[in-house]
C-alpha cells in the first residue's frame, strides 16, 4: 500500500483510471441498450470529464473517510477489510459521480432527483463488485510491481 504523497498520488491515479473507464463503458451500454464496442469511441470525452473530480474527491475526501469509517470495524482478514473499505469507497463516490453525470448530460431539470436515484442504484452495486473483484485487485498488482510490498 502506499507510503508517501507520492505514491498516494498514483496509487489514486491507477484507480481512477480504470475506474472511470469501466463506469463509463457500463454507463454508457446502460444508455445505448446494449455493450457494443462503438462506446469506446465516446470514452476519451468521458475520461477528460470524469477523471478530474473522481480523482480530487478520491484523494482528498473519500480516502480519509473511507480509512476512518473502516477503522471503526477491525479485523485481521485482509478480503474483508478491504470490502469494507471499499463499501465506504463506493458510499460517497457512487452518489456524487452519479449527480455530477446526471448534471453532465441532463443538465439541472425537474427530473434530476429521480434520474439521479436510479443512476445510483444502477451503479452501487456494480461499482462494489468490480472493486471487490477486479479494479481493486488490478490496482494493488500494477502498484505492487512498481513498489516492492511490504510483508
Amino acid at each position: 500500500m502506499p507510503k508517501t504523497t507520492a505514491q498516494r498520488i498514483l496509487f489514486t491515479g491507477i484507480g481512477v483510471f480504470f475506474t472511470v473507464i469501466v463506469m463509463a463503458v457500463y454507463n454508457k451500454s446502460i444508455v445505448a441498450g446494449a455493450f457494443t464496442w462503438a462506446l469506446f469511441r465516446q470514452l476519451p470525452l468521458a475520461f477528460c470529464q470524469r477523471a478530474p473530480l473522481a480523482f480530487v474527491l478520491q484523494f482528498f475526501v473519500v480516502q480519509k473517510f473511507a480509512g476512518k469509517m473502516s477503522a471503526k470495524y477491525p479485523t485481521d482478514n485482509k478480503l474483508l477489510y478491504r470490502a469494507i473499505r471499499t463499501g465506504f469507497t463506493v458510499l460517497i463516490m457512487c452518489p456524487v459521480m452519479s449527480l455530477y453525470s446526471n448534471i453532465l448530460y441532463e443538465g439541472f431539470t425537474l427530473d434530476l432527483i429521480p434520474l439521479w436515484i436510479t443512476k445510483m442504484a444502477q451503479n452501487w452495486t456494480f461499482a462494489f463488485f468490480v472493486q471487490i473483484f477486479l479494479l481493486g485487485p488490478l490496482n494493488r498488482f500494477l502498484f505492487g510491481l512498481m513498489f516492492k510490498p511490504e510483508d
